[in-house]
């Protein structure tokens, strides 16, 4: 009789460890490993991952599950579930495109696992654009976006920026773009409106203002490094004395008087504020690099935009290369500065979120997100530290963690779907097999068509 009861026991503790209750679900991912990000690297081998809406439901071991046979079936292969990636510095193009392009550009972002996007320069018709990606009307990521730029040529007086400021934070858009060319009295007058009435403002900062005042200012985002080889001039060398030849981007004039030893310092500086950093390096290693313009627009990712803009951005290229302070060795000088700068915030805990700058001088939109994740581990931070970049740091940016950012029951179904492990090699992030979007699937077949319909528009 003993022996009875403990076999029955036994078989019961056994089928609680190899099922679960019944659960409601659309969607179901089976035979995943799971790269959550809400840890250090684990890895969830052989995992289930249920969805019912726009949700994650019930994360699980394999067989583990009793599902509805109305629930979709994807096999995952093998491969590797992340969290969707953002693209912190994107733009989309504007009311002067046709529909047809502007939902293109969304899709090349989607495509590449990017289910968040920030755009940069923000027109009325972005925010109609926002709604409509939320309601799943168009296929696109999640859409924040600014406002209209406040820069030098937009803004005449302290007063109209602050008039500005209430407008655009009246009409929904979710932060200012600041461009250079303001007065200190201007960003100043945009500073104290917008901290008043509680909107983000980010992005450049002008000459009049320098990293310091922008810091203490509350600037959310400081795109490009901008400003930052400004701060690295040596104190003995008065920057505004130094000729700016105009047409080399973001401060690599200032190479020969830059003192590394104060790196550190500055990127102390930074994470005792509240400002996050975009670097965009990829938009610096395309355009000041020493790769030529005609080898990287031989890259695949090319023929999904137009012939035009691609030869503008060569002749771009061109131009700045062209410039009689260019060298390639100052030019390489320049990039890695950029590049200890990043590991020095990174290293002192300052905020580094994902972006690219796209489309932008040979950045093509989703896929310059991935040039951008190994330019960043170019610096020195692991493939771990860069893919947190773009997938928990956007969501702690936003305050929205208890909703995005990690692959956790509850929070909303956001992820990419890849063929190969991205901690092994960074690289593996282009792998994509499928996106998840706010719990819509996109197969690589329907990746595959949709590309192949955007390149055949501009063949």
């Amino acid at each position: 009789m003993k022996m009875k009861i403990l076999f029955l026991l036994t078989a019961g503790l056994l089928l609680s460890c190899t099922s679960e209750e019944p659960v409601e679900a659309d969607k179901i991912i089976e035979n995943v490993n799971v790269i959550s990000m809400a840890n250090d690297g684990e890895i969830q081998e052989n995992r289930t991952v249920v969805i019912r809406g726009d949700r994650i439901v019930r994360i699980t071991g394999a067989d583990r599950v009793q599902m509805p046979d109305t629930a979709e079936r994807i096999d995952g292969g093998g491969g590797y579930l992340i969290p969707g990636l953002s693209e912190m510095h994107a733009h989309i193009p504007s009311d002067q495109d046709n529909m047809g392009y502007i939902e293109d550009v969304l899709f090349l972002y989607l495509s590449n696992g990017i289910t968040t996007i920030r755009g940069m320069l923000g027109q009325p018709i972005h925010l109609k654009l926002r709604e409509q990606a939320a309601q799943n009307e168009i296929v696109s990521p999640r859409i924040y976006t600014s406002g209209p730029g406040f820069s030098g040529g937009s803004i005449e007086s302290p007063e109209q920026a602050r008039q500005r400021v209430r407008d655009q934070h009246k009409l929904g858009y979710d932060f200012l773009k600041i461009f250079p060319g303001l007065s200190l009295e201007e960003y100043n007058a945009i500073a104290d409106e917008a901290n008043s009435v509680g909107i983000e403002f980010s992005g450049h900062i002008p000459a009049s203002v320098g990293l310091q005042r922008a810091l203490e200012a509350g600037q959310g985002t400081i795109d490009h490094l901008d400003k930052y080889m400004e701060a690295l001039v040596a104190d003995t060398v008065d920057v505004t004395q130094v000729e700016d030849p105009g047409v080399i981007y973001f401060g690599m004039h200032l190479v020969p008087y830059v003192d590394s030893t104060k790196i550190t310092e500055v990127a102390q500086m930074t994470a005792e504020s509240s400002t996050w950093n975009v670097p965009t390096q990829a938009l610096l290693e395309h355009v000041i690099g020493t790769d030529s313009a005609e080898v990287l627009a031989q890259r695949p990712e090319f023929k999904y935009l137009p012939s035009d803009m691609v030869k503008e951005w060569i002749n771009s290229k061109q131009s700045i290369t062209g410039n009689e302070i260019y060298t390639e060795e100052l030019a390489q000088q320049y990039l890695q500065i950029r590049r200890d700068m990043i590991k020095a915030l990174h290293d002192q805990g300052a905020g580094l979120l994902l972006g690219s700058d796209a489309p932008q001088i040979f950045n093509v939109p989703g896929f310059s997100v991935h040039h951008e994740l190994q330019y960043i581990v170019d610096a020195g931070l692991t493939s771990f530290e860069a893919l947190r970049t773009g997938t928990y740091n956007p969501a702690e940016y936003f305050d929205n963690l208890e909703n995005t950012g990690t692959i956790e029951e509850g929070k909303i179904a956001d992820m990419v779907l890849l063929e190969n492990n991205p901690l092994d090699d960074i690289s593996n992030s282009t792998s994509v097999a499928g996106v998840i979007y706010r719990g819509n699937w996109l197969s690589k077949a329907e990746i595959d068509k949709r590309l192949a319909e955007i390149a055949a528009k501009h063949e």
